[in-house]
């Protein structure tokens, strides 16, 4: 029987292992047939941001990025998507942090903890929280 999982990630990339562990386990519930709604709050607001590298020097030892590259879940939260994840974002999160006109990943939803959280946690079998 289908069941729906609802995660609240409150990480972002790079952060801790957070937006990983979250992302990893929302594309095994989907894989096993499970429906997926995810709402990114707090930092985690940032992985609903599609990635605008810079050019040039990045300042940072070739070592460390390629430890930082393969944490960053931009692509992650599109192949969720891809495969039917609802996922929405917190637009006073994205206002305090100033990313508010950055273009979102395609498919995430603006959101807001009256609407979109409130209608995740009226919809959920299983509500994890994750963040630090």
């Amino acid at each position: 029987m289908s069941k729906t999982l609802t995660i609240m990630l409150m990480s972002g990339s790079a952060e801790n292992e957070d937006a990983q562990f979250a992302t990893n386990l929302a594309e095994a519930a989907l894989e096993k047939g499970h429906k997926v709604q995810m709402y990114l709050f707090g930092n985690a607001v940032n992985i609903s941001k599609n990635e605008v590298p810079i050019e040039g020097d990045l300042h940072i030892a070739p070592r460390l990025v390629d430890h930082i590259e393969p944490t960053k879940n931009f692509e992650r939260v599109a192949r969720l998507i891809e495969k039917g994840a609802d996922i929405s974002t917190c637009h006073t999160n994205e206002h305090a942090r100033g990313i508010e006109s950055k273009d979102y990943v395609e498919g995430v939803k603006w959101g807001d903890v009256g609407g979109s959280f409130t209608k995740y946690l009226m919809t959920s079998d299983v509500l994890l929280s994750v963040g630090h």
